[in-house]
């Protein structure tokens, strides 16, 4: 069947128009947005976002209002400097986003179960479904959260990407003891840290010698010369796989 030539050159007008949309809200994506959810959306400090339905943001109209007024008790800011037109753009770009292919993985989600609560000894500190330690984050979604990428840098460089909540903090007391811990809490006069022996520390910053961030640290080791990469594969796909309650 022939294509009236006026209807080809409105399709090339329109796909032309699409086009350009899909690049100007993937440019302002890239240049607001990418810092936390990772370009491409594969997720890294915030949510990966590359998947067919946003918790948060079931509708386009839900997910221009996260956009422009943020989440509020959580890190997700508002974006009080985009325009109307600029947050539309950044709506369909991340939708567009969900449309993509899964990213196969590699390693089987069993053997990796296996190594989570054996040898790895990740459930010591991690929560997923009420069962385990508290000194980590809470695993039970982290499937939905974080993309492939972020899951391995955390098994093999867990410094690269601390999420608030967890920076670790050295404090030399006037005695000379140290503590090293996560920041649980601070204010003008005290400070509490959680240790990697899971103990809570409560300390008066008058009674401190010296108190320093650690910035790039974690309490976590990395795993990169303790499991082989398959092993490592292994457990990123049993992690990819925790999506909560359906």
């Amino acid at each position: 069947m022939r294509t009236c030539p006026l209807v080809a050159v409105a399709l090339m007008l329109v796909t032309g128009v699409a086009t350009a949309q899909g690049d100007r809200g993937k440019r302002l994506y890239d240049a607001h947005c990418a810092r936390c959810h990772s370009i491409g959306g594969t997720g890294g400090e915030g949510p990966a976002l590359a998947r067919p339905v946003l918790p948060r943001a079931a509708d386009d109209e839900t997910l221009f209002d996260v956009i422009r007024n943020g989440i509020e008790g959580t890190d997700m800011p508002e974006t009080w400097q985009l325009s109307k037109s600029e947050i539309e753009e950044i709506v369909l770009y991340v939708r567009s986003l969900g449309r993509i292919e899964r990213e196969a993985l590699t390693g089987d989600p069993e053997r990796g179960r296996a190594l989570y609560e054996g040898r790895g000894g990740c459930v010591v500190c991690h929560i997923v479904e009420g069962e385990g330690g508290i000194l980590g984050p809470d695993l039970t979604n982290i499937g939905s959260l974080r993309g492939t990428a972020h899951l391995r840098e955390a098994l093999t460089d867990p410094g690269a990407s601390v999420l608030k909540g967890y920076v670790v903090v050295r404090a030399i007391q006037a005695d000379g003891t140290e503590v090293t811990g996560h920041r649980i809490n601070e204010d003008s006069f005290t400070i509490q840290l959680r240790d990697e022996r899971g103990r809570f520390h409560s300390l008066s910053k008058r009674d401190l010698r010296e108190l320093e961030p650690k910035p790039g640290q974690s309490l976590m080791p990395s795993y990169e010369k303790e499991l082989t990469s398959e092993e490592i594969e292994d457990i990123v796909a049993f992690l990819a796989g925790l999506r909560g309650a359906p």
